[in-house]
């Protein structure tokens, strides 16, 4: 006869429904040592927008492959690819080069060659230009209106002879000469916005002013008159003067 303390005692069983099979019961010993697994998340359905469309594969992967286009700020130059800041010389650079992209003529500068003026002395009173006329060739200028301009400067008398030369009546040097030359330029023949000596001179039939017009910028300004200068009462003056008051 078994002792009962020594009998095994049988697993305890929950009572379950007809037809259903026991479910073992787990003990608190044996569920502390598993770990518990965390559900796994259901992956949400792919959305219908984002579903590639049959043949456009290849152009999607394509698209993706290119880089984006730069906003567009300016101008860019050539080769540039990518917005950036534009320091003050690189913006002058460029302009610059439009200006000579557009307008090649500007870029090439001509060199004009002034001669000196050649003075002869007549006798012991008078002075003679002798390459008169060819400057007033150079700078595109009528001999009467040069003359009329020196004449006033030095204060004298003078006349163009048959060979187109300059006769002033006194005696000068040429270096007196040259600089009521560069005087004359300056004022009547180059150009004060782009310093080009290539301009025309034509005179108003109403306001009776001259202008000077620039060929190569286009730009037209006024210039001053020449006023008379001095001029000498000689004894034919007198006479002159005497005969018409008697």
């Amino acid at each position: 006869m078994s002792d009962p303390a020594t009998e095994p005692t049988p697993a305890a069983t929950t009572p379950t429904p007809a037809g259903d099979e026991p479910v073992e019961e787990f003990t608190f010993g044996d569920f502390a040592g598993k770990k518990k697994r965390k559900a796994k998340k259901a992956a949400p359905a792919p959305d219908a927008a984002a579903l590639p469309v049959e043949g456009e594969g290849e152009a999607l992967s394509v698209a993706s492959s290119l880089p984006a286009a730069p906003a567009e700020v300016g101008v860019l130059a050539a080769g540039e690819t990518e917005e950036r800041d534009y320091n003050y010389a690189e913006l002058l650079e460029r302009v610059f080069a439009l200006l000579r992209e557009k307008n090649p003529n500007l870029s090439v500068r001509k060199r004009h060659v002034m001669p000196p003026p050649q003075l002869v002395r007549v006798g012991t009173r008078k002075t003679m230009w002798a390459n008169f006329a060819q400057i007033c060739q150079l700078m595109h200028r009528q001999p009467e209106h040069v003359m009329s301009f020196f004449l006033a400067e030095m204060g004298t008398e003078g006349s163009i002879d048959g060979n187109q030369r300059l006769v002033i009546k006194g005696r000068y040097q040429p270096k007196q000469v040259e600089s009521l030359l560069k005087k004359y330029i300056i004022e009547y023949v180059t150009c004060h916005m782009c310093r080009n000596p290539e301009t025309s001179l034509t005179r108003d039939s109403v306001t009776r002013l001259y202008f000077i017009q620039c060929e190569s910028c286009g730009s037209r300004r006024s210039v001053a008159p020449i006023k008379t200068g001095f001029h000498a009462t000689m004894r034919t003056d007198r006479r002159k003067v005497k005969a018409t008051t008697a």
